[in-house]
């Protein structure tokens, strides 16, 4: 006997519903999956650290101003992320020599960076303060100035006054 057509509709929404339940197995599969990725560790490194340092690299190497700028930028989002216990000595001392950077847009954000890093960064205290009155006396809107401030800010370190100077092209 032929099915009927309200039979032919019931089959199908049948058919739909055990394809959704397996659809839906599957996402709350590939969600676990993804939230284990994120906390994974390749090669006994946080992935977050692994992002941050393959970051540093962009930032480091990118052919142009605006790449490694976009790369130093995304290097301060991920600082925001890691917890001060990930923080090692050797990612400060990486970090650090990326101020070494000709681009002072790179230098704004690699030293915010450290700034996110809080205290656990204060190594790099010195190059900071070291930098601070020359990146000062630069011309714009915003500089490097105003990223050192803030990291040595954060790392709980008293600011020098600013100097006196004639302010110079970054």
């Amino acid at each position: 006997m032929k099915a009927g057509p309200d039979e032919e509709l019931i089959a199908s929404i049948a058919d739909v519903m055990r394809c959704l339940v397996r659809a839906r197995f599957f996402a709350v599969v590939l969600f676990a999956l993804s939230a284990v990725a994120g906390i994974a560790q390749a090669g006994g490194v946080p992935a977050l650290t692994t992002q941050i340092k393959e970051t540093m690299a962009k930032a480091r190497t990118d052919k142009t101003v605006d790449a490694r700028t976009e790369a130093a930028e995304h290097l301060a989002s991920l600082t925001r992320k890691i917890s001060s216990k990930e923080v090692t000595e050797a990612l400060v001392t990486d970090i650090t020599s990326l101020l070494d950077s000709p681009d002072d847009s790179v230098r704004y954000w690699v030293a915010t960076a450290l700034g996110n890093l809080g205290p656990a960064a204060k190594a790099a205290v010195p190059k900071l303060e070291e930098m601070l009155p020359k990146a000062d006396c630069i011309n714009g809107a915003i500089t490097s100035a105003s990223g050192i401030r803030y990291a040595l800010i954060k790392m709980g370190i008293k600011l020098p006054p600013p100097p006196k100077c004639v302010r110079i092209a970054g």
